[in-house]
């Protein structure tokens, strides 16, 4: 890793000076304006060696460094500086002191000098607001990580070289502190691979290239995220934005230290400060506002430490009620969180560091609109322990994580923006229930309507704990080689109850309706692997990594927790087990990435992949659970104990082109998913509108798309930027598309920053440009029945517009603004919920779509002292 070094130029150009050779007066140069000198943060010019001095200052410099080890050091800069100015070139290479750089770099801190070791003290380093940028060059040097473990200190150990990873930095979270950081990353330009249904505003159900969330692998500071229940909890809602040191985006199976998936998502904090001139102690107060829904978002960090020690203690509060979509209608949105973060970071030796966090959640009355249960209470709590080693001298390193996560909640049908006139949703129960009795004794074309008090009503619990450990080495052999190997486990037990009370309903003969019970058995997965991985370097132009992996898993479900009465794993005349619940199986993965130099502005990467995974616990073992996993809120899904695992081979090909005032990056992929996990459908009529989701195999199928990045500098200060994103998915045995494809989509917009080292504001206007989606899901449907049934309905194009920027008037003090949705559009995305048309004889209901978000002005300030 780097070091900063002391020392002064002055005498060096002094003797630099006298060492010049005299220039004769007839020498035609005498009557030329002098040929500066190239600064320390440039390239030293090529030129023919006649064409200049024989001594030049930098050489001789450089030459003295190497005989003192002071002043300036050679360094490899082959990524743009992510921690600070935008305008930051890439692919320089020079000689150039260590603290030098712009603002938000790695210049010595205010509280004092950098970490000799792990080069962290300032916090406000990271928590300072900045616009997105293309960071388009390949992440290929170990330069990048050793620059963000300077400032933050938790990169995985892993391969240092050839990751097929994009990293949204602390700065973006900063500059849009939304309830829920899936937003942040949805709404990032450059981070194109990701797209999200939102639920709540703090329920954002992640999608990476049309991978979702059992797919994808999600690791916070080393821990395994999977929610409590994939429709009413988020893996993203428990973790505090303003902390974040990085979030680092696998679009595909690049790489194995993880676990078993086909796409990844890491998100790393920053960790406890140090500072080398004593004990310190600070505090930082944030606060935010976004008008539309009355959101706040509040945020009080107590931090500080000494040479070898430090803490901190993030508390947070965030609340909101309905937001107003662009037609002013309001969108049931409703929610009040609080979070407790804390960590503890000491430095064992000045190799070696231990970062203990705890994190606790407390989530009430969260309205999830069109869906059948509001949350009432949700609680989370989190124990992770990493320690961390790096011999810089020896190129050896390790990390080992172990992690415990224990969340629980329940929920229930009782809020009264279920039934609202305007956001009919539980009505279309009602009534159909009201429907059934003998009370219905006109003719069919009357309607029929619950009577006041007469209500179906349901509620849900459950619970989910998640516990593991990693362990992983990697040896650095010289510049361009680096072996890696490690070992991992993971456990999760989950588990839901359902309980519906319908005895407000009469059946045909007037008695009342008897209640129902469905559910999630208590289930379990235990998975251990190993894993190993390689980079190297054949050719100069050419840096290669593989990786593989192998792994055991196992799930079973307790035959207990199994309904005697109405289960679907039980036969209804024995009432015996007729599946096996205990199912095992072996998992594989590898990958190969090679990055090409091109020529001297362009650069390649073509990857390939293979991963395997075990559907996850909701697929396998749901026994008639409500839960709103496509378009249409109503679904109940029964899983399948012996569905085969999923196998993904997927090919990437992406090409970078960066210049001085223009960077683009085009890339491609193709999937094809062996036995991909999806389901049979049918309507069922009580409760009206509801589907019947039987999870299946399906032959394979295939996702397909590309990505396209450009931006422009204009003049000093001014950028230019946009982007063009496409997706498809397909079931190749029956040759439809599959569900929760987001379509066709734009952006363009332009930046304008400060260009002074301090780069203390800056303003972005983007549009955003979506096409329509007529590429619906289509599903086969529940034997007896053949053929196919589509569960999607069509979604208009948009077009929104937004504003945001941020001041930083001082040091310690950020300001961030900005205004979503700036011309208050009425639109609705593609993967939002909703409930289709219906025309019943008893009662007629339009479509309800849980539309987007109007215009949403937003405010934010914060101080550190």
């Amino acid at each position: 890793m780097f070091r900063t070094r002391q020392g002064s130029l002055l005498p060096l150009a002094i003797v630099a000076l006298i060492s010049m050779p005299a220039v004769k007066a007839e020498d035609p140069q005498v009557n030329e304006p002098a040929v500066s000198q190239p600064a320390a943060s440039e390239p030293a010019p090529s030129e023919p060696a006649a064409s200049e001095p024989e001594f030049r200052l930098l050489r001789i410099a450089e030459d003295l460094e190497r005989l003192v080890g002071t002043g300036v050091i050679p360094a490899q800069f082959e990524e743009e500086d992510l921690f600070g100015s935008p305008s930051a070139t890439v692919g320089q290479q020079g000689i150039q002191p260590i603290d030098a750089g712009p603002s938000g770099g790695l210049e010595s801190f205010d509280t004092g000098e950098l970490s000799e070791d792990f080069g962290f003290g300032d916090w406000s380093l990271i928590s300072r607001p900045a616009l997105s940028t293309d960071t388009s060059s390949l992440v290929d040097s170990t330069s990048f990580i050793e620059d963000l473990e300077q400032v933050q200190g938790t990169s995985e150990v892993g391969l240092n070289e050839a990751p097929a990873v994009d990293i949204v930095t602390a700065q973006t979270f900063n500059l849009t502190a939304t309830p829920d950081m899936g937003e942040t990353l949805v709404n990032n330009p450059t981070t194109q691979t990701v797209r999200a249904r939102q639920r709540s505003q703090v329920g954002f159900d992640p999608r990476i290239r049309g991978f979702y969330n059992g797919q994808i692998y999600t690791a916070h500071d080393g821990s395994y995220q999977f929610p409590v229940r994939s429709d009413l909890d988020g893996v993203f809602s428990k973790i505090d934005q303003s902390l974040i040191g990085n979030v680092q985006v696998y679009s595909g199976p690049y790489t194995v230290r993880y676990g078993s998936g086909f796409s990844f998502l890491n998100v790393d904090t920053i960790p406890a400060p140090r500072y080398n001139c004593g004990w310190e102690n600070h505090i930082r107060l944030g606060t935010n506002v976004r008008t539309n829904g009355g959101q706040t978002y509040n945020t009080m960090t107590l931090f500080g430490g000494g040479e070898s020690l430090g803490y901190f203690a993030n508390v947070g509060y965030r609340k909101g009620s309905d937001y107003a979509a662009g037609d002013g209608l309001l969108v049931p949105s409703s929610y009040d969180a609080f979070n407790l973060f804390t960590g503890i970071g000491y430095d064992i030796d000045d190799q070696t560091r231990s970062e203990l966090r705890y994190t606790h959640i407390d989530q009430d009355n969260t309205e999830y609109a069109g869906q059948f249960f509001d949350v009432d209470d949700l609680k989370s709590d989190g124990l992770t322990h990493s320690l961390i080693h790096r011999d810089d001298r020896a190129g050896f390193a390790y990390r080992v994580d172990s992690w415990v996560n224990y969340t629980e909640f329940n929920g229930d049908t009782s809020n009264g923006s279920k039934r609202r006139a305007n956001f009919p949703v539980l009505q279309r129960v009602d009534d159909a229930l009201a429907a059934v009795g003998v009370h219905n004794t006109g003719p069919p074309t009357t309607p029929t309507i619950a009577a006041p008090g007469q209500e179906f009503f349901g509620t849900v619990n459950g619970d989910l704990i998640s516990a593991g450990m990693r362990a992983g080495v990697t040896q650095e052999i010289d510049r361009d080689t680096t072996l890696g190997a490690g070992f991992d486990l993971r456990y999760v037990r989950q588990e839901i109850d359902e309980s519906f009370d319908l005895s407000d309903f009469d059946d045909l003969s007037g008695n009342p309706l008897l209640g129902f019970n469905t559910g999630l058995p208590a289930a379990e997965l235990f998975e251990p692997g190993i894993y190993t991985e390689y980079s190297f370097k054949p050719k100069p132009f050419l840096q290669t990594a593989v990786g593989a992996r192998i792994s055991f898993a196992q799930t079973e479900a307790d035959p207990r927790d199994v309904d005697l009465g109405r289960s679907n794993f039980r036969d209804l005349g024995t009432g015996a087990i007729n599946s096996d619940l205990d199912v095992s199986d072996v998992l594989s993965a590898f990958f190969l990435t090679n990055d090409i130099d091109l020529a001297p502005a362009w650069k390649a990467r073509i990857g390939f992949g293979y991963a395997e995974r075990l559907p996850n616990l909701e697929q396998r073992y749901s026994d008639g659970l409500f839960l709103a996993i496509i378009q249409n809120g109503f679904s109940r899904i029964i899983g399948d104990p012996t569905l085969s695992k999923e196998r993904n081979w997927q090919v990437d090909a992406r090409v970078n082109m960066e210049y001085d005032y223009l960077r683009a990056r085009l890339s491609g992929f193709h999937s094809w998913i062996v036995d991909y996990v999806t389901y049979q459908a049918n309507e069922v009529s009580d409760p009206t509108g509801a589907q019947l989701l039987r999870a299946i195999n399906t032959e394979y199928a295939t996702l397909t798309g590309f990505e396209y990045y450009c931006e422009a500098d204009l003049v000093d200060g001014w950028q230019v930027f946009g982007t063009l994103a496409y997706l498809d998915g397909r079931d190749r045995e029956i040759n439809q598309p599959l569900s929760g494809i987001n379509p066709l989509e734009g952006r363009l917009g332009l930046r304008l920053t400060d260009t002074r080292p301090e780069n203390a504001w800056g303003v972005e206007w983007g549009l955003r440009m979506v096409d329509n989606q007529d590429r619906l899901a289509t599903l086969r449907t529940v034997p007896p029945a053949t053929g196919v049934v589509e569960l999607e309905t069509a979604t208009p194009g948009f077009t929104t517009s937004y504003l945001r920027g941020y001041i930083r008037p001082t040091n310690n003090v950020n300001i961030t603004m900005g205004v979503e949705n700036l011309f208050d559009n009425n639109y609705y995305e593609h993967l939002n919920l909703r409930l289709p048309a219906q025309q019943l004889p008893q009662s007629p209901y339009g479509q309800t779509v849980v539309l987007s978000p109007g215009i949403t002005p937003y405010f934010g300030i914060e101080v550190d002292y």
